[in-house]
């Protein structure tokens, strides 16, 4: 079955550009009939910084041909923060073996999620790997609270939830657009 999306004109959140904002975005963010190879953009995507609203042109909308890069609302992951976390509340080891570093943070979120009574659905919270900062750092993650497709959801976290969740991680300032290191670009359905 086929996501649907409504018009990004009829979505209002904090998080995006009010309605009728008008915005220049420079490519990937720019639609261009030609594909950049990531070697053409990959030192801008090394210095941008993650938009502080979503341009309205990158929510997707089913009558337009193409879709727009991925981005994540959320939080650069400070990795070492997050590992002590785990290893001071013992979520590191599972069924007496080591887990993998993005499990484990993302037993951290789900385990903060629950004792703060954030309240964030589950599916939302998730750790990924961004492109600001370049692949060359694989390292760049960034906790997500849900990412531009999940914007019709009628279960997104609510601007209480996101301060109570930023607050009991500790994280400064309010969460920000990353884009994602895989789709970083337009593409077709």
């Amino acid at each position: 079955m086929a996501a649907k999306f409504c018009p990004p004109q009829t979505i209002e959140l904090p998080s995006l550009d009010a309605p009728g904002t008008k915005v220049k975005l420079h490519r990937p963010f720019g639609y261009t009939k030609i594909r950049p190879r990531y070697e053409q953009i990959s030192a801008y995507l090394e210095t941008i910084d993650p938009f502080d609203t979503l341009p309205r042109l990158l929510i997707p909308n089913r009558r337009v041909r193409v879709r727009p890069p991925t981005l994540f609302y959320g939080w650069l992951a400070p990795r070492e923060a997050l590992f002590d976390y785990a290893r001071a509340n013992k979520l590191h080891k599972r069924h007496g073996r080591e887990t993998l570093d993005l499990e484990c943070i993302d037993r951290v979120l789900q385990s903060v999620n629950k004792k703060s009574g954030a309240k964030v659905p589950g599916d939302l919270l998730k750790i990924k790997t961004t492109a600001v900062g370049g692949r060359r750092d694989p390292s760049t993650l960034v906790v997500s609270l849900y990412s531009n497709y999940d914007l019709n959801r009628r279960n997104l976290p609510a601007e209480e939830a996101i301060e109570t969740l930023r607050e009991a991680l500790g994280f400064e300032g309010p969460p920000k657009w990353f884009v994602d290191s895989l789709r970083w670009c337009w593409e077709r359905w």
